[in-house]
């Protein structure tokens, strides 16, 4: 994948608006990234030519996915993109896609293989 592709627009929010702050991951939103189309073009969230920006709520880019799975994520560096290794991240509990991330960081997700990958997400 080209990741400077994904450079495009940031993605919608998905986070709760200001006046009705939240702990992280508490009521964090779903998710359900985009199928990949083959081995160097992984399942990815958000949309493609998009990004996510993480907020003042929490450290880390948290993932609770539906079925355990391979991830990495992916964060812009000047003008172009540097993804992180490959990490495995279980099923039906919280763990983590990226630790100790600044806040107002520009992110994607990648996951391995093209089926989409589902649960909930906060960052």
């Amino acid at each position: 994948m080209t990741a400077t592709a994904a450079a495009a627009a940031p993605a919608e929010a998905s986070e709760s608006p200001i006046s009705t702050a939240r702990a992280c991951t508490q009521n964090a939103p779903r998710f359900t990234s985009w199928p990949g189309t083959g081995v160097n073009d992984p399942a990815f969230w958000p949309a493609r030519g998009t990004y996510a920006t993480t907020t003042t709520r929490c450290n880390d880019i948290n993932l609770k996915l539906d079925s355990r799975r391979e991830v990495r994520t992916c964060f812009k560096r000047g003008t172009g993109w540097n993804c992180n290794g490959w990490r495995w991240l279980p099923a039906n509990r919280w763990d983590e896609a990226a630790t100790d991330v600044l806040d107002g960081t520009k992110f994607f997700l990648q996951f391995k293989g093209t089926a989409r990958a589902s649960g909930l997400i906060d960052y």
